[in-house]
């Protein structure tokens, strides 16, 4: 072969193998790496309709309960390509928090501030309803309500700010007292009580549990007290209105959330745009409270 024609292959073939090695070997891959705190609905609900979402590759990691598991579910997304990682719940959120070079958003956390998640590389999408619409809608419900209480542990600063200025703008006072554990809410609640016409409840995992749930909402039908709750399923246990989020809208904001240029200057945490609100019709019965025609489709029977 002559010497200049087999220089030029010499040349094309190196730039063939440049270009293949670059497109094999990129910095990062498009696509999102989901990892679970566990297999629960509320975790794979939200996995689902991400994936719905999502047409580019999706790689799914799940904590195990374990340390070890834990520590080797975090270094396969260390190690992966793919730059951008959803966080379901706190496990997974404490988990992504020790990441590097990755841009993470956590959802289905309720209590962020209480463990520092926030970073400039880490944000969050809310994990309860919008409030305003709950309070809206209660208010709409009962025009007498004045004053409602909420009970909650320590380090819900944003929660607070929120409840606060959609309890102005509905014309309620919000009584915010704070608790170290279950067994301090019972009690909490029952010095409250003389004080308030309501209580919006909300999901405090710290200070809440099943019994101390079903203490308070029976405490509450027998006062003859409004309570706002935070699952529909609390209805049937005297609960007057719920409010649910949907999973369709979690995983839209933690997509739209990726999609955003993280600033110094954005909010901690996106808010939810939409709320399943139901109403108890029993209840609303027993606390003479008529449903005004705005809110009749809201009507459910325990």
């Amino acid at each position: 072969m002559p010497r200049p024609v087999w220089t030029a292959c010499l040349l094309f073939w190196l730039a063939a193998l440049m270009t293949g090695c670059s497109t094999v070997r990129p910095e990062s891959a498009p696509g999102v790496a989901i990892l679970l705190s566990d297999r629960s609905p509320a975790f794979v609900g939200v996995q689902r309709e991400i994936e719905k979402r999502v047409s580019q590759r999706i790689e799914n990691y799940y904590l195990g309960g374990s340390e070890a598991s834990n520590s080797a579910a975090q270094k396969k997304i260390q190690s992966s390509e793919i730059s951008q990682v959803v966080a379901i719940g706190l496990p997974a959120a404490r988990a992504a928090r020790g990441l590097s070079g990755k841009r993470v958003v956590f959802c289905q956390v309720f209590n962020y501030e209480d463990t520092d998640l926030v970073t400039a590389w880490m944000k969050g999408v809310a994990a309860t309803t919008p409030v305003d619409e709950q309070f809206r809608v209660w208010k709409q419900l009962s025009p007498r309500l004045k004053k409602v209480g909420v009970i909650t542990g320590k380090n819900l600063h944003g929660l607070m700010e929120e409840a606060r200025a959609a309890a102005h703008e509905n014309g309620l006072e919000l009584v915010h007292v704070e608790v170290r554990s279950d067994k301090e809410t019972l009690y909490a609640y029952k010095q409250l009580v003389p004080k308030i016409q309501g209580l919006w409840l909300v999901p405090d995992n710290r200070v809440l549990s099943r019994e101390v749930i079903r203490d308070v909402m029976a405490h509450s039908v027998r006062e003859g007290k409004q309570v706002a709750v935070f699952s529909h399923q609390l209805l049937a246990l005297g609960g007057l209105v719920s409010a649910e989020s949907g999973y369709a809208d979690i995983a839209e904001q933690v997509l739209e959330r990726l999609k955003q240029t993280y600033r110094d200057t954005d909010a901690p945490i996106a808010p939810l745009t939409r709320a399943t609100i139901r109403i108890n019709s029993v209840m609303a019965r027993r606390l003479n409270l008529t449903l005004p025609r705005p809110l009749q489709g809201l009507a459910h029977a325990p």
